[in-house]
Order: structure tokens, then sequence, then C-alpha cells
């Protein structure tokens, strides 16, 4: 296969991956957040949960499909809902599950989370699990909602790779 011909295969896989539409389960805002860690300090309203939270040593974040493990979080809350969140862990990860599709599945060093964009990046040693595929790389940008994924190898010519699983078979018989 000459070159330009897996260049075309690498953008029409990244092509259908950013094309997929499955969206993360719609009950999920919906549920309580719930926060264990081994120490949290909170500033500001409680009676209207705005302001921001620290949480420190073992940390575990769930709200519906929702889990995010990690050793440090800080959650800038509005109204009780989530505005951003900044994650650290080693690693630090991160599940959900769509209401169409496969349990997506995140680790990196670092994942920012942005409500108003619904956004997850990972950064350093990140790793996304998605549909099957694996996406690897020093940055990766996911989009929640779309599920659209870019990823960056890093400022030191580092490179992305991509796994694609390979398309099921309907018959019976296994290969030989």
């Amino acid at each position: 296969m000459c070159i330009s011909n897996k260049w075309r295969l690498l953008l029409l896989a990244c092509a259908l991956c950013a094309a997929a539409s499955a969206w993360a389960l719609k009950s999920d805002q919906h549920q309580p957040i719930n926060i264990q860690a081994d120490h949290g300090n909170f500033q500001g309203d409680s009676s209207t949960n705005n302001g921001t939270g620290v949480y420190t040593g073992h940390v575990v974040i769930t709200q519906g499909s929702i889990r995010i493990t990690a050793d440090k979080a800080i959650l800038h809350m509005l109204n009780g809902a989530i505005q951003t969140a900044d994650i650290t862990g080693t690693p630090a990860t991160f599940q959900q599950q769509p209401d169409i599709g496969a349990l997506v599945h995140g680790t990196a060093n670092e994942i920012t989370y942005d409500q108003n964009t619904n956004e997850a990046d990972l950064i350093g040693n990140a790793h996304l699990l998605q549909g099957g595929r694996l996406f690897t790389a020093q940055v990766i940008y996911y989009n929640i909602s779309s599920e659209h994924v870019t990823a960056n190898g890093g400022n030191n010519g580092g490179q992305i790779h991509i796994t694609l699983p390979p398309k099921q078979s309907t018959s019976q018989n296994p290969p030989p």
C-alpha cells in the first residue's frame, strides 16, 4: 500500500471515529454527585452548592454512570452542578456509559472537564477506549456529547496511536 493510501485509510478511520453519534446517558445529569476522599475542603455557599471543592487522597466521584478516580480533584460548582473539574492522579481515570454504545474509559495524569463545552481533556500519558477503539497520545481532547476525539503526540515529537478493532464476522465458522 502506498503512503497516500495509508494516509487516506488513517483519515477515514479518524473521520469514522469523529462521526460517532452516541450520547452520554441523559439521566446522568439528573443524578446526585457523590464524592469520597480522604480529605475534602469546600469553600462557598453550601445552601446553593456554589463554590470550589478540593478533594485529596483516594478520590472517587460518581454521578449516574460517570465514575472518576483520582489523587486530587478540584471541582468548581454552580447551582449544584460541576462547571469545571481538574482531576490529577497516577493515573486519574473516568468512565461513562453513553445512551448508545459501549462504556467509554479514559486515563491520564491530568483530566480537565468543562461543562460549558462538555469536553474532557486528557493530558499526559493519555488513553481513551471508545467503542473498541483505543487512542493513546500525550494529549487527547474528547467531546462527551458528540464523542469527537482529537489526539496530539506532544511537543517532543511524540506520536498518537489508534487501535481499531477488527470487523466482527457474521459467519458462525471461526477463521482458519
